[in-house]
Parts: structure tokens; sequence; C-alpha cells
């Protein structure tokens, strides 16, 4: 919140009117959409048996799941799109059998969509109800690992459930940062700059323009205020707050100090791997 301070009116000598103005910020972060584990398949690979896709996903708001169904060979990670299934069940048929059995997840809410993810397949799938039986009678051999023609939707799958953990974890709690003080004429009196995010995250702050009263500032945890920036601040100073840990999607924000406005606020990602800022959107 920002107080614009003007001069009295003659009538309103000895009395101090401020105009109030409410800086953009959100009471509960946005979280995108990630597997707390890989998804899973439940169920037996038999005829007339219903495989299921275990939900083991996460996001605020709640992410949007659809899904792809794949034929696969009994070795080789290629498998050809099951035309139709969208669910997040499938019933077994005999067109299965001598075959195993993949999902495709896809996950996305209004922050963020993540790409693919698919699950481990399942045994090759037999025509009665006993795994350890073989094939009934005349039923197809087991189809060779081979590259499917071209043109023919497929869906790639892998036999290792680590390899199926999706991209890098967004920090949690995603931070939240605020800024709350009066703007001026040449620039802004800062009363709190807060940042609340997980303990173990690191917070790294850079100041630059005329009248900074500290170039760079690090601090070990990401619950805490900023006290060193909680004064007046020229306009044209730009600060930089940067919170991150090792392994996961940092946040970064940036706040450039304006003469008789609120500061100009801009908020971005940090990637896990460069720590560059990057759009928060993007998968």
């Amino acid at each position: 919140m920002f107080a614009c301070r003007r001069r009295p009116a003659p009538a309103l000598m000895g009395a101090l009117v401020a105009l109030l103005v409410v800086l953009p910020g959100v009471a509960r972060a946005a979280e995108p959409p990630y597997f707390t584990s890989p998804p899973l398949l439940s169920g037996a690979a038999v005829v007339g048996s219903t495989l299921q896709v275990v939900p083991t996903w996460t996001g605020d708001p709640t992410p949007t799941a659809t899904y792809r169904w794949g034929r696969c060979p009994a070795t080789g990670t290629t498998c050809n799109v099951i035309g139709g299934q969208t669910a997040a069940t499938y019933v077994v048929t005999a067109a299965d059998i001598g075959y195993r059995i993949a999902a495709e997840v896809t996950l996305a809410n209004s922050v963020a969509k993540l790409k693919p993810v698919p699950t481990s397949p399942t045994s090759v799938v037999a025509a009665t109800p006993t795994l350890d039986q073989p094939p009934a009678p005349g039923a197809p051999p087991e189809p060779p690992a081979t590259t499917p023609a071209p043109g023919t939707s497929t869906v790639t799958i892998t036999n290792t459930a680590a390899s199926s953990v999706s991209a890098p974890a967004f920090l949690r709690p995603f931070p939240v940062i605020r800024i709350r003080g009066f703007f001026a004429r040449r620039g802004a009196r800062i009363t709190l700059l807060s940042i609340r995010g997980p303990r173990a995250a690191r917070v790294n702050v850079r100041c630059t323009g005329d009248g900074c009263p500290v170039r760079r500032l690090s601090l070990p945890t990401a619950e805490t205020r900023v006290r060193r920036f909680e004064r007046f601040l020229r306009a044209g100073i730009l600060l930089q707050i940067r919170v991150t840990r090792p392994g996961r999607i940092g946040t970064y924000t940036s706040f450039l100090i304006r003469s008789g406005k609120a500061p100009l606020r801009t908020d971005r990602c940090l990637s896990a791997r460069s720590g560059k800022p990057i759009q928060c959107s993007a998968p």
C-alpha cells in the first residue's frame, strides 16, 4: 500500500489527507502443476481388466489431466496410440494380447502446462485372468520392437520409474514478496519489504542506481524482512530480489522506484539449471 502525500488545502489546514494506493499482490501464490511421484498404472494386464492411472500430482488451481493410452511391443519404448482412449481408465481388450499397455499424462492449470509424462508399461497382456499362464491358443505372437510406419501416432514409454519424474519442482511454498509505503515526488518511502517462502531458500538482493543503502545483500532464509531497504529510496533505483534453492525453480522480483508513482514491479521465475529469469507460465 502506498500513500501519496499532498499539500493540504487552505480549508483543511491542520489536517493531513493521504491517498492510499494498493500495490498489486496476491494473498496466495498460484502453484504450477507437478508430479509428486511418477504416474503409475494400477490393475492386471489381462483381457477384461481395467487399468487406471493413479493420481500423483498437485498444483493450485487444481490441475486438469489429459491422457493417451498406448499399445506397446514386448520390448522397446515406442508404442502405438490407442485411438479414442482419453480417460484415466482403460479396459484391456483381445487386441492387446501379446502387447504391453502404457499411458501418457499431461497436466495443466492456469499457471503452466507440463510436457507429457509416461507411465511404465504393464507386463505382456494375457487372455486369461492368470498372469502366469501363456496367452490363449490362437493369440498373436509377441510383436517385435519395430519402428512404426511414418505418420503413425505413437507414445514413448520408459521402463524405469525414475526417468518418468517431471522437470525440477518449484519452491514450496512459492515465495510471496510484498512491498508497502508512500510514493513521493522524488521517489518512494518504503515501510515494508518482506519475503515469505521456504526457510531453506536463500535470498539475494541487488540494488542499482544513486542512493542505494547497500549494493548487494544476502540473507540465509526466505522467511524475512529486508529492513536495509525500508527507507526513502530515490527514483531510478532498481531492486532485484532472487529467492533460490539448489535443484528448484526459484523466483525473481524487481522494483523500479519512480517519481510520483508506485514502484514498477516485475515478477519472473528462475530456471533451476541456468539461474536466469524465465516466464513462470513456461513449462
